[in-house]
């Protein structure tokens, strides 16, 4: 399976990118996978001009993206993990996603399998539902796990290793993406 990991969180090895860790891990890892990380926060990575040339298929702007754009084409699985800036995903994670407004088609987000990981103070609805209608609208694969990393009660954010059930959750979510990929296969490259 081709995995395509899409880390919005600035911080490397926080709360959104250990989730990852245990969902690869369930799924078994880069020895059975070929798994390509981008982090665009480390990327250089140009806003969309919104000049429509990518209604051809392509982004005229060349740029870290077109790494991201091969594997994504090829990729069977996408996970975004990420936490929650003010209700919605970081700005280094919408802007690549911005970016990927030159494969919007059923070509290229069609038969994956998406996996989102959400950590969140207060609220995480607006990219879930988000990302829910673009796997809805082409007919692909949405998986959830949020993981509210704040205790309001003692006012305190809390680290995602003490919440063993999540790690557990992302675990069992990567067993489960990969045995469903097995039975149905994987696309050609």
């Amino acid at each position: 399976m081709r995995i395509v990991v899409l880390h919005g969180s600035a911080r490397r090895g926080g709360n959104s990118d250990t989730l990852v860790d245990r969902f690869l891990d369930g799924a078994g890892g880069e020895t059975e996978h070929e798994i390509s990380h981008f982090r665009p926060i480390e990327m250089n990575i140009a806003h969309c001009r919104g000049c429509n040339a990518c209604s051809s298929g392509s982004c005229v702007i060349r740029d870290d993206m077109d790494a991201v754009y091969a594997a994504f084409s090829r990729a069977d699985a996408v996970v975004l993990a990420a936490p929650m800036f003010w209700g919605y995903m970081t700005s280094q994670l919408k802007m690549l996603f911005d970016r990927l407004e030159a494969l919007a088609s059923p070509r290229h987000f069609g038969g994956k399998d998406f996996v989102l990981f959400v950590t969140y103070r207060h609220y995480f609805g607006s990219m879930v539902e988000w990302l829910g209608r673009i796997t809805r609208g082409y007919g692909s694969t949405l998986r959830v796990l949020t993981c509210q990393t704040y205790d309001p009660a003692t006012d305190r954010d809390v680290a995602i290793a003490e919440l063993p059930d999540h790690l557990t959750s992302a675990y069992r979510l990567g067993q489960e993406v990969a045995a469903q990929r097995r039975i149905r296969g994987t696309r050609a490259p």
